[in-house]
Parts: structure tokens; C-alpha cells; sequence
């Protein structure tokens, strides 16, 4: 018999929130991974149970694959981790100027294209490229960048963005109280550190975990340096089983369910550290820290560290499209050959129409997905988090975490494979080929990063704060809105902006699931540069990326104007 706090825990929203974690990522992901090894439930195959799928991904060329991104995804996990610390570090605890600069480059970071980070830095460390035109060899360099460490290195600068938003928000929730009791005890700057560590351990594991998965489920570098360098990764072996004929749903489905075992393994890690112990540090009288003033020296230096992270990961990318989409194809670099013609023709002429429309259709997704996913991310950190979750509450975060593992073209094909069954023709509901589909497809591919980034800061809060409203008369609901929320307004606004970011540009999802009349505006792009127009292509991807970035800065801004004091000192704002 179920007890009466089944019960409630049913009536407040739980079940519903199990329903639709089944819906948009559950039915999905294991109707892909079904295919691996039972074919024949989607006429894929005429065996209802083999494992000849699953050998063959731990053989030969899938083999290799799976190796490469394990050992590239890992290396670029630690590396995103060590900067975004650093950079943490720098923007909320130090007096480092242009820190809203700083932050609103991060966002360039996240957006920019993983594929057109590494043509970019194809085209500098190429043999014809630009340093080979200025007459610098670098042999060497040029070795090491066009292997498993040039993968590693563009992995862990697109990494960056991700840990940081984990990692930042518990930084900057980590009071003055911790380092005053290490001073009060003789603590000099190494025993504070010590101490305030610890604390950040959920953020640390949540970054490290989230940058691995993206990592291992990247295409755009392993299509592009990998390739190149002929070093194959897992999501290139996946690309070729689902673009060969016949198609090879069934090894590209076994190859997804390895590195949805890496992923769980990794998370198995973070549970077996952080397990058994409390990190709650965010209260009521919790005191920011105030910045350290940095002296001349030390300023230039910090400076000059972010300026160097911020160069490599947004220079060389820039520097390629923005004089792709000004210059005149064919033509040597000069001043002469500059041209507006690209940006003219997207924006003047009789095109323009397109080109706004596409925009103003991702950006309505990217919206929708932003409100859903933080609301239900939200109440996945809290489940997760809660004292005494079970194991269900670690297998829902395992399903979440694993989802990001998969990359989105063989995530998209799962929709595929549930919602064309026939059935629901029969049951008179029509979801492929529609708008709603593809939103709920946007809003799976972000709920596991969004309460990824959200778990950090909801172990951080104090389940006494919500005891004390509750004891004082206050209901559930205004607990929350009075006594919880406005310590975590700032990292709620960061994963909002990070699912809008992603869903605005994301292109495997809405290449196979985008319905008839609507262009997303990745696929407006993609299908530019499919007619070899690099110019125009360029141009659309600059004004997307300018658009979101302009976006961005308005909603911090907004933030920054509008939000209650205590909500901005709380989220590290000043």
C-alpha cells in the first residue's frame, strides 16, 4: 500500500515531472539504444535480440573511435575545469577590470560553432596556412596540434563555458564566513583555500562530468581536426553508420549506448566522492565575499591570462569568419577586396525576409526551451539534492546525464523511431513533422545541462531556510519564492541563457526535425555554405552569433538594473 507521503510527494508534482522526463528524453533516447540490440522492433533488422552490434563496436575502426574520445574527452574535462577556475576566480573574487565584458565573451565562447573554432585553427596551423604564409614553420607544433592533443586543446576551450557556469555560481555563493574562521584559527591564504575547496566539490564534479559528456559527444572538431588528422572519434563512427547505405542504425546505436556508459561511469565517480557529505553553505545571513583588490602588476597579469584564453578560443574562429563574409572570394587579403556585398545581400535585399525569419524562429524556440527546461531543471538539482534521495533520484540523473553523451543526430533519430510509429496515426495524434516536436526535442537536448548547471547551487541551499517560512506560516510555494529563489536568481539566469544559446544555434536536431515551412537558422546556414557560398554562409553565422550575444547582454543588463540588491550581491553582482 502506498503511504500517505507517497502520496503527497505524487499530488506535488513529481509524478508529473516523471512523465515528462519519460516523454522528452526517456521513450526517445531508449527507442535509439533499442535499435543497438533489437532491430526488428523498428524494421531496422530481422532479429529481435542480437549483441552482433555491440561486438562490432568493440572492434576495428568503432573501437578506435570509442578509445580516442575517452581519452580526448577526459583530457579536455581537467583543462576546461583548471581555466574556468581560474577565470572564476578572477571574476568574482578579484577587482580584474571588464569583468561584464568578460562575461559576455563567454557567452561568444558557448555559441560559437565547434565546427568553425576548428577550421579556424586549421587555417593557422595548416600547412598553408597563415602562419606557414608569414613564414613561421612550427613543425612541431603543427604535429602535435593535428593529432589526439590539437582535439584535446579546441575540446577543452569550448569546454570552458560549461564549467564556468557550473563552477561560478557556487564560488560566488561561498560566503565570507568560511575564510574568517580559517583566519580566526592561523590560517594564512593556503588554509583558506583549503578550506573553501571542499565546498565547491558539487560544482567542480558537475563541471568536470558536464564538459566530459559534451566532449565524447562532440561532431563538430571530430569532423573536422579528427578527420583531418585521422584520428577517429566515437560521434565520426556514429556519422558514418547513419550516412552509409544501408544505414547502420544498429552499430550507431551501440556505439551511443558505450558512451552513455562512460558518462555513467564518470557520474558514478562523483557520487562515490561527494556522497555522505553536506555542502550547504547559502542562508540567510550569508555574507559575500568582497573583492580582492589586485595591484598594478598582478592585474596586467590576470588580464592578460583572460585576453590569452579569450584569443585562443574566439580569435582565430573570428578572425576566419568575419573575413570569410568581407572578403571577396579568390582574392588575395588587401584592403581593396574588402566587400559588404555578403551582408548586403542577407540584409537589403530581397532575401532578408528569409534570413529574419530564421532568426526569429530559433530565437521563439530558444525562448520556449529556455522557460521549460529551468523550471523542470530546477526540480531535477532539488531532487537530486534532497537528503536521503534514492535510487531512483540517481537513476533519473544518470538517464539526464547520459542524454548528453548522444549526439544529436542519432538523439534526433530517436524521435524519428518513437513518434513516426504507426500507432500514434491510429490514435489520431500527429507529432513528426510539427513545431511541437521539434521543441520538445530542443527541450530534451537541454534539461541535462541545464540542472547540471543547477545542482551546484541547490546543494549549496540550507533546507532550514524553507523549515524556518514553513514554520512561520508561509505555504510551500511562497517559501520558495521568498526564501530560495533569490539566492539562486543568478544561476537560474545563466542556465536560462545557456538553453537559449544552445537551441538557437543547434543543428543535428534541427536538421532532421525542423517541419516544412520553418528554417531554423543553423539549417538556413548550413544550406547556404551547401552551395558553396562561404561568403553569405559566414555573414548569417556572424549576424546569429551577434544577434544572441546582443541578446545576452540585454537580459544581464536588465538583471543588473532591475533585480533587487540582495538578489545581485547573492549572485556575485555588484
Amino acid at each position: 500500500m502506498i503511504g500517505e507521503g507517497r502520496l503527497r510527494s505524487l499530488a506535488s508534482g513529481w509524478g508529473l515531472l516523471w512523465v515528462a522526463v519519460v516523454v522528452l528524453v526517456l521513450a526517445p533516447a531508449g527507442c535509439f539504444l533499442a535499435v543497438g540490440v533489437s532491430p526488428r522492433l523498428f524494421g531496422q533488422g530481422s532479429a529481435l535480440l542480437t549483441f552482433a552490434n555491440l561486438r562490432q563496436a568493440f572492434s576495428g575502426f568503432e573501437l578506435e573511435g570509442l578509445r580516442n574520445s575517452l581519452m580526448v574527452g577526459a583530457a579536455a574535462a581537467f583543462g576546461a575545469l583548471g581555466i574556468a577556475a581560474g577565470l572564476a576566480w578572477a571574476l568574482q573574487r578579484t577587482t580584474v577590470a571588464g569583468k561584464g565584458m568578460w562575461r559576455v565573451l563567454l557567452w561568444a565562447v558557448l555559441l560559437a560553432p565547434s565546427y568553425l573554432v576548428s577550421v579556424g585553427w586549421e587555417e593557422l596551423m595548416g600547412k598553408g596556412g597563415l602562419l606557414a604564409a608569414a613564414g613561421i614553420g612550427w613543425t612541431f607544433a603543427r604535429h602535435l596540434f593535428f593529432g589526439p592533443a590539437g582535439v584535446a586543446f579546441v575540446l577543452a576551450l569550448k569546454g570552458v563555458p560549461f564549467a564556468y557556469f557550473a563552477l561560478a555560481p557556487a564560488m560566488a555563493g561561498v560566503g565570507q564566513e568560511l575564510g574568517d574562521a580559517a583566519r580566526v584559527h592561523g590560517g594564512g591564504r593556503l588554509r583558506v583555500a583549503l578550506t573553501v575547496a571542499p565546498v565547491l566539490a558539487p560544482a567542480a564534479f558537475a563541471g568536470l562530468v558536464m564538459v566530459f559528456a559534451e566532449s565524447i559527444g562532440d561532431f563538430g572538431v571530430a569532423a573536422t581536426i579528427g578527420a583531418s588528422s585521422h584520428v577517429p572519434l566515437a560521434t565520426y563512427t556514429l556519422y558514418e553508420s547513419v550516412s552509409t547505405y544501408p544505414v547502420a542504425f544498429g552499430a550507431a546505436a551501440a556505439t551511443g549506448a558505450l558512451l552513455v556508459a562512460a558518462v555513467a561511469c564518470a557520474l558514478g565517480v562523483q557520487w562515490k566522492v561527494t556522497r555522505g557529505r553536506s555542502y550547504a553553505v547559502l542562508g540567510g545571513r550569508t555574507r559575500p565575499v568582497p573583492p580582492r583588490r589586485l595591484g598594478r602588476g598582478a592585474a596586467i597579469a590576470v588580464t592578460a591570462a583572460i585576453g590569452a584564453f579569450y584569443g585562443f578560443a574566439l580569435g582565430v574562429p573570428l578572425l576566419g569568419a568575419v573575413g570569410s563574409s568581407l572578403l571577396v572570394p579568390f582574392r588575395p587579403l588587401a584592403f581593396g577586396n574588402l566587400t559588404t556585398a555578403f551582408y548586403r545581400q542577407l540584409l537589403v535585399s530581397g532575401r532578408a525576409g528569409a534570413a529574419v525569419s530564421s532568426v526569429g524562429f530559433s530565437a521563439e524556440m530558444g525562448l520556449v526551451t529556455a522557460v521549460v527546461t529551468v523550471f523542470l531543471g530546477l526540480l531535477v538539482a532539488r531532487r537530486s539534492t534532497a537528503r536521503g534521495a534514492g535510487v531512483l533520484a540517481r537513476a533519473f540523473d544518470l538517464t539526464l546525464l547520459g542524454a548528453v553523451a548522444l549526439p544529436g543526430i542519432v538523439f534526433a533519430a530517436g524521435y524519428i523511431f518513437l513518434y513516426d510509429l504507426p500507432v500514434w496515426s491510429r490514435l489520431g495524434i500527429v507529432l513528426y513533422g510539427t513545431t511541437p516536436l521539434l521543441a520538445m526535442a530542443y527541450m530534451a537536448n537541454g534539461l541535462p545541462s541545464t540542472s547540471r548547471i543547477l545542482m551546484g547551487p541547490m546543494a549549496q541551499v540550507q533546507q532550514s531556510l524553507l523549515d524556518a517560512a514553513r514554520v512561520h506560516g508561509a505555504r510551500v510555494s511562497s517559501a520558495w519564492r521568498h526564501g530560495v529563489l533569490p539566492l539562486l536568481s543568478q544561476s537560474l539566469l545563466w542556465a536560462a541563457l545557456l538553453a537559449f544559446a544552445a537551441t538557437f544555434l543547434e543543428l543535428p536536431i534541427s536538421e532532421l526535425l525542423s517541419p516544412p515551412g520553418v528554417t531554423p537558422v543553423s539549417v538556413a546556414i548550413l544550406r547556404v555554405l551547401g552551395k558553396a557560398n562561404i561568403g553569405e554562409g559566414t555573414a548569417l553565422s556572424v549576424i546569429a552569433v551577434g544577434f544572441t550575444v546582443i541578446v545576452i547582454a540585454l537580459v544581464q543588463g536588465g538583471f543588473r538594473i532591475f533585480a533587487p540588491k540582495g538578489w545581485r550581491q547573492v549572485g556575485g553582482l555588484k
